[in-house]
């Protein structure tokens, strides 16, 4: 059986015989349906260009030559006997072999969006951890991490006041009860 195709006279839209119930076109509520989406032109995400493709390939190839460098001073080790920049160099040297593979394909990709609203909300949750990976250290776990619970809930999270508060101070409390009272992990904390 042969399905024939037509174009519908007012938007030009495709359809086959299948979609047309007694040879006429779907109608508007038909092509919109959930099950058969449509893209048109302007629900299509504006396109970044080979300049950001290749920024978002350099951007982890550069933080694992960082960590490398970085894994190196603090001593690799042996095999059987690894130094504490062990596993930061497998890491480190990981990050950069996918990295430089990207760049093999940043020229054929075509799918690469510009940068919005996802990229500040990526920078503020990049730069609140560093904040959090400094405050830690300075005043203890509690604080620091109920803190960025919240701002991680609330803001990138959007979710309401109730539900950031909630997650926060839970989150931050059964934490505390395993890893510090029940484990009694030696980190820096007020209580």
């Amino acid at each position: 059986m042969s399905v024939a195709t037509g174009s519908d006279s007012k938007d030009g839209a495709t359809y086959n015989n299948a979609d047309a119930v007694d040879g006429q076109p779907p109608s508007e509520s038909e092509r919109t349906d959930p099950a058969n989406p449509q893209i048109t032109e302007e629900d299509e995400v504006p396109r970044g260009g080979l300049a950001i493709a290749i920024a978002a390939v350099a951007g982890p190839l550069a933080l694992g030559l960082f960590g490398l460098v970085l894994s190196i001073g603090l001593g690799i080790g042996e095999v059987n006997s690894p130094g504490p920049g062990m596993w930061p160099l497998i890491i480190s040297a990981f990050l950069m072999v996918l990295s430089a593979a990207g760049i093999f394909g940043v020229k054929r990709d075509t799918d690469v969006e510009t940068w919005g609203t996802g990229f500040v909300r990526i920078s503020l949750g990049l730069v609140s951890l560093i904040a959090y990976a400094l405050l830690f250290e300075r005043i203890g776990f509690e604080i620091p991490t109920l803190l960025l619970l919240f701002l991680w809930t609330k803001v990138l999270g959007r979710e309401g006041w109730r539900t950031a508060i909630a997650v926060s101070v839970v989150a931050t409390v059964s934490t505390y009860a395993l890893f510090i009272l029940a484990l009694r992990v030696n980190i820096p904390h007020l209580f």
